[in-house]
């Protein structure tokens, strides 16, 4: 049913209904509670840029053996799931329309088929309706096809019917409290899982105890014995509650009560004789959290803004120890607790049973950062063994601080931050900080590193340039701060490094014992990656233990070059590809039968690929998949045991696949074109690039063309590094229109160069700097300096055979700075300035 049935039945002169818009692809669904003519709820799923409808009368029913009919409807807008209010008299569907609830779906199975078919059968996420779900049409012939809507049995599954979540069965119904749906879900959940939830009697220890500490992950578990919690953007904040008063600690040890003596007087409301509470110190601002108002708060730069505290756990109550009931149970209590005695200062942070992947992806769409994902049945132990895990959005470590460096030009108090991380033996240099101070910031941190100068660096200096070592000013590793990054380069030095916060929640020797946050050595225990990892001489010995089959297979007929040729290749230069890929969701080309055989490309994840072979979640239209990503040189070589050739990344981090990171223009010569015309057209984009404020770099594609790469910090999203893409191949095309054609017709290419922009969109890829190429000759993309352009014979020069030769004898990486540049797509009107 088309969206053109939607509009001939309305007149939006006289409806407040939309007419169209709406963003596709974020699979939300929504349930209106319509009161028309005759009451009834509204389905909508939203499929192939509308949102599919149903109307069930009665309402979706909770019990599976009940059927409610649900009758097709026109497809509706996607804007229409934001809908609320009052259509008046004389228009179609008069009447008042409440949001009854809506969250995201997942189908099982191709929708498409499914529809045909008439068996829908998918999962809600959503406040109230949650699990899974059916349709199944019952008839054809009527007027408008009519279904019926069931629910499966599941842990959702229970005897309540949707009116029980209105406010009156007769009257509009204010929309229903996600606090109030999920404390009926999880209570059903909950009997399942456990009985009883007294705890053990046990004498309360009155001082901070140890919190129950995350490990940090990049993929979110799908399963139902898994429940997701947002991301708060604060301090962890513990809480002892002896004769009816709080304590507030600290995560380690601190006594914060005097700092928050609103939030001591809030816990002793609630009723308890002793108590122990684990929670999230945050600030609000508009209903989000806001990190830098929290800091403002507890350094008393801004005394008057309203903190909160988001409680998630429960470890002991009234004389009882909590620590052995399960998760879901000690929530539960919690719950209920806070219920009893609810306070504005004083919040339950809300949790989603199972499909992980689908909530974190919905955490990055609402600007959350991350997800905390936790067994429902674990216990409470203060330790770091997996039950609680940590999703970001933006990748985040911890830092220790060593030094600084002077300010120049305008900057008050300090330039950058000059950091450390934990090593195999101490300390190791991290690389440095410049971005993301305010001037308080700067004086603050000026204020607290002045008296911790020291002569000496507590670490080797040798990766700094020395004019940075002779300007640097040294200090005792006291402070820890947290920074966001785009992983570390081959160097093991922060990629794109940019301030977060200052921690004074945690301490260097939490660092050094591994119980803070910090970006892995090769040595220490994996941890799911955030990004780029440094690969040592450890990594590649242990990438060595990779069992090739048939390791003498010729993969470049012809060429002798072999499947060993190949994984050796690959293993040498893991530390400069993985700078590429890392962290990244990749196509793969692989060959079973070599070069001249069957190729093909592949991006879902497999089964006995290799455990370093780690799938990534990627929504796609037909749901969220498993993608592939690699971040070690195991990972490498496990890939080439499965045939693979080619590495093709995305131009965006797993973490954060709504923002493009890097933008590729592939120059794509028709084969009448010489080769010194291909050179000067990838010199000609690169001046064009230069006169937006762009640097660029060079690669060969190991195939006919260049490659013209252009990284982004901070990145931007897809839909403006499309748009600027586009609009520099059309203005190379409009102004030199005997060198550059910006359409990939083959009749239109003829002496010319493509400029091949379609790379730079959201699930695009290029091929990876040091990736072979799976062509005669076993070519390599090799990236180079710009002066080394003139002296190229063919974008095909570098092979399996003398790429390694080529990397050895260089003097540095010619994309050592790519790494590290700070640079963003110009405004409207630089880009107006280019087009005239």
């Amino acid at each position: 049913m088309p969206l053109s049935e939607y509009k001939r039945k309305r007149n939006f002169r006289s409806t407040p209904e939309p007419a169209a818009g709406g963003e596709a692809g974020s699979h939300i669904f929504v349930v209106h509670l319509h009161h028309a003519r005759r009451r009834h709820y509204d389905l909508r799923l939203e499929y192939a840029g509308s949102l599919k409808s149903w109307a069930v009368p009665k309402g979706p029913s909770f019990d599976p053996k009940v059927k409610r009919m649900a009758i097709q409807v026109e497809d509706h807008p996607i804007s229409y799931a934001g809908f609320e209010g009052d259509i008046p008299e004389g228009n179609y569907g008069a009447g008042h329309v409440d949001i009854f609830d809506h969250g995201t779906w997942e189908a099982e199975g191709n929708v498409r088929q499914s529809l045909a078919r008439g068996e829908l059968k998918f999962t809600l996420h959503g406040n109230i309706l949650r699990g899974s779900w059916v349709l199944v049409r019952t008839r054809r012939d009527a007027p408008k096809p009519q279904w019926l809507l069931i629910k499966h049995q599941d842990a959702y599954a229970g005897k309540s019917e949707a009116d029980d979540f209105t406010a009156d069965r007769g009257k509009p119904a204010a929309r229903p409290r996600a606090a109030k749906s999920a404390r009926k879900g999880t209570a059903r959940a909950a009997a399942k899982k456990t009985n009883g939830a007294e705890g053990k009697r046990e004498a309360l220890d009155p001082g901070p105890f140890a919190p129950q500490l995350c490990r940090l992950e990049t993929t979110a578990p799908a399963g139902d014995d898994w429940l997701h919690e947002a991301k708060w953007d604060g301090y962890r904040l513990l809480a002892t509650v002896r004769a009816g008063k709080a304590t507030l600690w600290s995560r380690n040890g601190l006594d914060w009560t005097a700092r928050l003596p609103e939030l001591a007087a809030a816990l002793g409301t609630l009723g308890l004789t002793s108590a122990q509470f684990d929670g999230e110190l945050v600030a609000l601002n508009e209903g989000r959290d806001d990190f830098n108002d929290l800091q403002a708060r507890l350094s008393l730069e801004k005394k008057n803004v309203p903190v909160a505290l988001m409680l998630f756990d429960l470890p002991y109550c009234n004389g009882r120890s909590l620590r052995e009931v399960p998760l879901l149970q000690r929530k539960h209590r919690l719950q209920q607790i806070l219920e009893a005695h609810p306070h504005p200062l004083l919040r339950y942070s809300a949790h989603h049973i199972g499909a992980g992947p689908a909530v974190l992806a919905q955490a990055v769409r609402s600007g959350l950062e991350g997800i905390i994902s936790k067994r429902v049945d674990s216990p409470y132990r203060g330790e770091r063994n997996g039950d609680w895990i940590k999703l970001k959005s933006r990748a985040s470590d911890e830092f220790i601080v060593i030094g600084y460096t002077p300010p120049k030009r305008s900057r008050i108090g300090l330039g950058a931050l000059l950091l450390a991380r934990p090593g195999a033996d101490g300390l190791v240099y991290a690389g440095r900080v410049g971005t993301g101070f305010s001037d308080e910031l700067l004086r603050n941190l000026l204020h607290k590193l002045q008296p911790l100068r020291r002569a000496e660096p507590v670490v080797d200096t040798s990766l700094l340039e020395r004019r940075e070592r002779d300007e640097a000013v040294w200090v005792r590793p006291e402070l820890v701060i947290e920074v966001y990054h785009q992983g570390l380069g081959r160097q093991g030095l922060l990629r794109q490094p940019a301030l977060k916060a200052l921690r004074e929640d945690k301490s260097p020797q939490e660092l050094l014992s591994g119980k803070g946050d910090v970006v892995e050595t090769s040595k220490s225990r994996s941890r799911a990656k955030t990004g780029t990892k440094a690969t040592s001489a450890a990594d590649v010995a242990a990438g060595a233990d990779v069992r090739l089959t048939h390791p003498e297979r010729e993969v470049f007929p012809g060429s002798g070059l072999t499947k060993q040729d190949v994984a050796d290749y690959y293993s040498a230069v893991a530390p400069l590809l993985l700078q590429d890929i890392a962290g990244r969701p990749l196509s793969v080309l692989r060959c079973p039968d070599g070069a001249a055989g069957t190729c093909f490309f592949q991006k879902h994840a497999g089964r006995g690929w290799g455990d370093h072979v780690r799938p990534v979640a990627v929504r796609e239209k037909q749901g969220v998949q498993a993608y592939i990503a690699v971040d070690d040189v195991t990972g490498l070589l496990q890939l080439v045991q499965m045939n693979v050739l080619e590495f093709h990344p995305w131009g965006a981090l797993a973490q954060d696949q709504a923002h493009a990171d890097r933008l590729v223009f592939d120059l794509d010569p028709h084969e009448s074109v010489g080769w010194a015309k291909v050179k000067a057209a990838a010199r000609t984009v690169r001046e064009v690039l230069q006169g937006v404020g762009l640097t660029s770099f060079l690669r060969t594609s190991g195939g006919k063309g260049l490659h013209v790469v252009v990284p982004l910090s901070p990145p931007v999203g897809w839909a403006q590094a499309k748009r600027f893409a586009e609009d520099l191949a059309d203005t190379l095309a409009a102004e030199r229109p005997e060198s550059f054609v910006s359409v990939a017709s083959k009749q239109q290419r003829e002496g010319r160069i493509f400029v091949d922009w379609l790379r730079n969109a959201r699930g695009a890829t290029s091929v990876a700097s040091y990736s072979l190429r799976a062509r005669a000759g076993a070519p390599v993309a090799m990236p180079l300096e710009w002066s080394e352009l003139a002296r190229l014979r063919s974008s095909d020069a570098y092979t399996l055979r003398n790429a390694l030769r080529k990397i050895r004898s260089r003097r540095r990486d010619p994309w050592r700075e790519l790494y590290d540049l700070e640079q963003t797509l110009p405004g409207p009107a630089a880009r107006s300035r280019r087009g005239r």
